[in-house]
């Protein structure tokens, strides 16, 4: 399952790698069976400080680009400075390392409209690839996926359109 946002993966250019299983057991699984494939370092985590009253971080460089979002290059002790209407990022984001962070991923916003552009290498490596990830080792075989979206509105916000099938020219 690769998994897509643009506040927490999208500006550091990576698609979430994740995957299901078949746990059903809510207290060894919260997700129901939904896990990230390992990682090494990097992803999100939520912006807040110890004593959970208020954020821990902020941008050194603001930008109406990142304000959204900490990055973790980027980022500093808060100091409240701001003014009403100003934003502090809700989050803190960094590139994901090790195998959760196979996937590439550039996206832009053009016309109300999200164009996304997924990359990945045919073949993934690690401990535990072949159980987490679809092997695109047979360039003959046709691969079926399906891809939803949420977007985010109070009402019918998530759809699919079917299956589609990935071939290899």
């Amino acid at each position: 399952m690769w998994h897509w946002k643009s506040v927490r993966t999208g500006p550091v250019g990576q698609v979430d790698d994740q995957y299901i299983d078949d746990t059903k057991d809510p207290t060894k699984n919260a997700d129901w069976g939904r896990k990230g494939d390992a990682k090494t370092g990097g992803g999100y985590s939520d912006n807040v400080n110890k004593d959970k009253t208020g954020p821990a971080w902020m941008n050194k460089t603001p930008s109406e680009e990142h304000k959204y979002w900490v990055l973790d290059s980027d980022k500093t002790e808060f100091v409240d400075t701001f003014k009403p209407g100003d934003v502090v990022g809700g989050i803190v984001i960094a590139p994901f390392t090790g195998s959760r962070g196979d996937i590439e991923g550039r996206a832009a916003w053009k016309n109300g409209m999200w164009t996304l552009e997924i990359k990945r290498k045919l073949v993934t490596t690690g401990d535990k690839a072949k159980e987490q990830d679809v092997q695109f080792d047979d360039l003959k075989k046709t691969y079926y996926f399906g891809v939803s979206v949420f977007d985010n509105t109070q009402i019918n916000h998530m759809y699919g359109d079917g299956v589609h099938r990935l071939t290899f020219k």
